[in-house]
């Protein structure tokens, strides 16, 4: 079958054997759309981690067709639309040192981008009945993400300022989760072209140039003095310094990604004289896919596409989510 595996040489076209017949608590999937996150490209160009010594299936998230489950399986049939989890061990509750090492798509754990998959029933998830393939592939890493630093653990509340960066998916997502919970969303970029179309298409109140260093000031001001509630930072280092300042008394922030770097220089006092909560977020559990899943079904949440490649193309894909081109999420389309 086909798919695309990650190598000492990065991402490639590759005959992938077929899986095997399920276990007993296993379910085989028909692959039908494929969305990529920034780690997927960070794990292509072996940025990632060790490159582990053997070539894996490359992706995260997917969304497909149950063609056969095992025999204890009883959560799902033949024909069901699902998605998968971001690990194939993290059912609910919080993450172990096992678990984690089962992360999808990445540290030599094959992923999804093929054209069938086997798959732990527990780490399975019915799509939303009003979405797509194509727009179901966009909620196991982006959606949740998004899902767990607003909600989850960002707690946010109706009336709140909730702070995001950027266009991608998880910023994307995350603007439409705070917007159904009834809070305030203020964005940082540096196009003005993405800042109209973020304030039209998703509720977005107002944006701030982020190459502007006194855009913490200017959020401040924006919001009387007081500054934001929550805080989703999917970009880190010095941006993460800067997400500080424009902190609320008793706020929140979300630490997600490295867009920035790894790397921040800040003033303690910061969080200890506003006291501010930091956590960071790993994605999370299937539990929790599921909660966002049901959440989409009744606010009839859609998510944002913003270009789809086919199987073939797949290195083209690739290079349009580095290119930065994006608004929402990049889609690759497995069936010919």
């Amino acid at each position: 079958m086909r798919g695309y595996l990650v190598g000492q040489d990065g991402l490639y076209h590759a005959d992938i054997p077929e899986p095997d017949d399920p276990g007993s608590n296993e379910v085989l999937i028909e692959v039908k759309a494929v969305s990529l996150n920034y780690r997927d490209l960070l794990v292509a160009r072996g940025k990632y981690g060790k490159a582990p010594p053997e070539p894996f299936i490359a992706g995260s998230d997917m969304a497909g067709t149950v063609l056969k489950v095992g025999r204890d399986v009883t959560r799902f049939r033949e024909g069901a639309a699902v998605l998968n989890a971001a690990f194939k061990h993290w059912p609910a509750g919080k993450i172990n040192g096992d678990w984690m090492q089962s992360l999808i798509g990445g540290a030599g754990v094959d992923g999804i981008l093929a054209e069938r998959v086997c798959f732990p029933a527990d780490a399975l998830v019915p799509m939303p009945s009003h979405f797509s393939f194509h727009e179901g592939a966009t909620l196991p890493i982006a959606g949740l993400t998004a899902w767990a630093g607003v909600m989850t653990h960002g707690q946010v509340k109706p009336g709140e300022r909730v702070l995001l960066h950027g266009t991608g998916g998880v910023s994307i997502f995350a603007a439409q989760i705070a917007r159904i919970a009834g809070a305030q969303v203020i964005m940082t970029t540096s196009s003005e072209e993405k800042a109209e179309v973020v304030k039209e298409r998703f509720g977005v109140s107002e944006t701030f140039d982020y190459r502007d260093e006194s855009w913490p000031k200017q959020v401040r001001a924006y919001t009387d003095g007081r500054g934001v509630d929550l805080v989703v930072d999917v970009a880190g280092g010095q941006t993460f310094t800067q997400s500080l300042k424009a902190c609320a008394l008793n706020a929140r922030i979300s630490l997600i990604g490295i867009l920035d770097g790894y790397e921040s220089v800040l003033n303690p006092f910061d969080i200890i004289g506003r006291q501010i909560q930091i956590r960071g977020i790993y994605m999370e559990s299937a539990q929790e896919l599921a909660a966002l899943a049901g959440a989409c079904e009744i606010a009839q949440l859609k998510p944002c596409i913003d270009r789809v490649f086919s199987l073939d193309h797949t290195l083209e894909a690739y290079e349009y989510l580095e290119s930065q081109q994006h608004i929402g999420k990049i889609v690759i389309e497995m069936t010919s």
